[in-house]
């Protein structure tokens, strides 16, 4: 057997037992009230469970195998006699559901030839295997019954009226009539005395009452075209592959403009090249659209996961809670899904264990014992927002500061004055824990820094949110995709630069306005009703500016860009307009540059740098006090 054949099958056996993952989460609700599980649901887990143990035994995986089968029976005697189900089924069910994923993930990475490789998991399928024997037993002695009827009742198939013995009635095959017709026999004839020659054996009827030709049609077609509305083509394609389409897009993104725009195309002129040349742009923009959705998928596969995370969690920490989900079907690129799984385990992890209340402080406070958690995800412009929102006790701003103030973050009279967004943010700074013991699920102080980490690794951010005794809001704002981004291209001096557009508020141009300056490299002008701090670029990147020896600005573009409601103005001398930037990786040699998100080449073929602009206007604030 190819090693390949096996690994595309244990691809297939995953999303099988994601598929099991959700019936028998499906499974606890529908029985929380004591209600027998349904039969269709029961229908479904056994042919899943069947379909990963056929499978795995063509492949030889003999572990696998054997604990689906045991699953198996352990379904099989429950859709047979629902009445056999307890407390522990579901448990049994799930922890089978474990030990497979663990020995799908285990075979993936290091084979063993599908046997076990765990002690764990012999013993579970002894203890499974005796539940099935033990819920067999029972069913037998209870099923048992006194085997001495009147032989008139074997098999059911008689009533118990007194036995009117017609010959013609054996296995009640024939009618009542006491004086039956030989046309009757068998009951392959109709009941007229005198049937048509073509009538014979009851082949042909003539209905008192025909349906129209016409209804007939009518019903044929339909169901036709309900069979080409089911029809779905999929197909598997390598991620490597997509991923080399999508270099090769961005490729042609690049080298369009210097072809279009060359300098020397420019100077002629030349109306049906302009024209094809718009047309090629949309072809172009269009092929960009279509690539990039290839890559987008569903976050409903990580928010699935979370409800597995959200009963065991609930579980240990002997809570209740509910998980909302809403707008899972948002699309998002692939390489961002995979990123978010471990921020999202951390985030509502912490929401239970620190911010729901056990049942009983919630009746106290006068709330539903069961606590709940919302999970959303909705659409912005070019960004996917994440919320996760509990309904729990919030955040304790005292305990913060105290922590905070034990660990020198802060001193006693800046906590006075700091907001609370700002005390929120010591959530985020490594080994930062109010818990006051330490358990497996919180304590370490791991996990919110680990959280900003990964988000910041995928450009985006995490805000916070809390009203005390009312719960808290933990807030992810990712890009839709890392490849290609909309961005504002500007210049000062000699080099290029691009300013991602969902990060631009405003762009002005300024021919005369006075510039306010508190001390050196500090600068204001005004902006509508407000004054906000002006940098030039040189001053982001550790120069002195040149605005300290300018009284105004003369001629000179200024982009207001914003960032957690804080908004900056950065001086250029030219903006060259909007366009698509493909993001190529910059080199380690400028890693440690601060601001910096990444490069690009322009259409003109020059180098262009891209800004990490909220980087930008978070280091510029904190080190000065406008």
């Amino acid at each position: 057997m190819e090693r390949d054949d096996v690994l595309e099958y244990l691809l297939e056996a995953r999303e099988t037992l994601e598929n099991i993952e959700k019936e028998l989460l499906h499974f606890e609700k529908s029985t929380l009230d004591g209600s027998l599980v349904d039969r269709e649901l029961l229908d479904t887990l056994f042919r899943h469970f069947h379909t990963v143990k056929g499978s795995s035994g063509f492949f030889g995986l003999t572990a696998i195998v054997k604990m689906a089968h045991a699953a198996e029976n352990l379904l099989d005697y429950l859709r047979k006699n629902p009445e056999a189900q307890d407390a522990d089924t579901l448990e049994f069910l799930i922890t089978a559901l474990d030990y497979l994923n663990e020995l799908v993930e285990h075979e993936e990475s290091s084979p063993t030839g599908g046997d076990f490789f765990s002690e764990g998991q012999t013993q579970f399928l002894n203890k499974l295997n005796q539940k099935n024997e033990s819920i067999r037993i029972s069913l037998t002695h209870t099923q048992e019954e006194p085997t001495t009827r009147p032989s008139s009742q074997e098999f059911g198939l008689f009533t118990n009226e007194p036995a009117k013995e017609i010959p013609k009635e054996e296995f009640g095959l024939f009618t009542e009539d006491p004086k039956p017709k030989i046309v009757e026999e068998f009951g392959l004839f109709s009941k007229e005395e005198n049937p048509s020659p073509n009538e014979e054996f009851g082949l042909f009827h003539k209905p008192t009452e025909t349906l129209p030709k016409e209804t007939i049609y009518k019903q044929e077609d339909s169901s036709k075209t309900e069979k080409k509305v089911i029809v779905k083509k999929d197909i598997r394609i390598d991620t490597d592959k997509l991923d080399s389409l999508l270099d090769i897009v961005g490729e042609i993104v690049i080298t369009e403009p210097m072809v279009t725009d060359h300098p020397d195309i420019t100077k002629l002129k030349l109306e049906n090249f302009q024209k094809t040349a718009l047309q090629l742009k949309k072809l172009i923009r269009n092929l960009q659209d279509i690539t990039l959705s290839l890559r987008m998928v569903p976050i409903a596969g990580v928010f699935s996961r979370m409800e597995r995370l959200v009963r065991d969690t609930a579980k240990k920490t002997g809570k209740q809670v509910e998980l909302i989900i809403s707008g899972e079907e948002t699309e998002i690129d692939k390489s961002i899904i995979e990123e978010m799984y471990d921020p999202l385990v951390h985030i509502i992890r912490n929401a239970i264990d620190h911010g729901l209340e056990t049942p009983e402080e919630r009746k106290e406070a006068g709330k539903q014992i069961q606590g709940s958690i919302q999970l959303t995800a909705t659409q912005s412009g070019k960004e996917v927002w994440i919320e996760v929102r509990d309904d729990g006790k919030g955040l304790s701003r005292d305990r913060i500061l105290n922590k905070a103030m034990s660990l020198g973050l802060t001193s006693p009279a800046e906590a006075e004055i700091l907001q609370d967004q700002e005390v929120w943010e010591f959530l985020f700074h490594p080994g930062f824990s109010t818990a006051k013991e330490v358990t497996d699920l919180s304590g370490r102080g791991v996990g919110l820094d680990v959280v900003r980490k990964n988000v910041t690794t995928l450009k985006g951010f995490v805000d916070v949110f809390s009203v005390y005794g009312q719960g808290t809001t933990f807030l992810i704002r990712v890009p839709l995709t890392l490849a290609i981004i909309e961005g504002l291209v500007v210049r000062k001096s000699d080099t290029y630069f691009i300013l991602p557009s969902v990060d631009v508020k405003e762009s002005l141009y300024v021919t005369n306005e006075p510039i306010n300056e508190l001390y050196k490299n500090n600068h204001s002008i005004q902006y509508r009703t407000n004054q906000i701090s002006i940098v030039d670029i040189d001053l982001l990147f550790g120069k002195d500016s040149d605005l300290n020896d300018q009284r105004s600005l003369k001629e000179k573009y200024v982009i207001v860009t914003e960032s957690h409601e804080k908004q900056m103005g950065i001086v250029f001398d030219e903006i060259l307009g909007s366009q698509s930037i493909v993001i190529k990786p910059i080199s380690p040699i400028f890693k440690n540059i601060n601001g910096l998100a990444g490069c690009t080449i322009l259409g003109n073929g020059h180098a262009g740098l891209i800004l990490d602009v909220r980087k930008l206007i978070s280091s510029h604030l904190t080190s000065v006090t406008i």
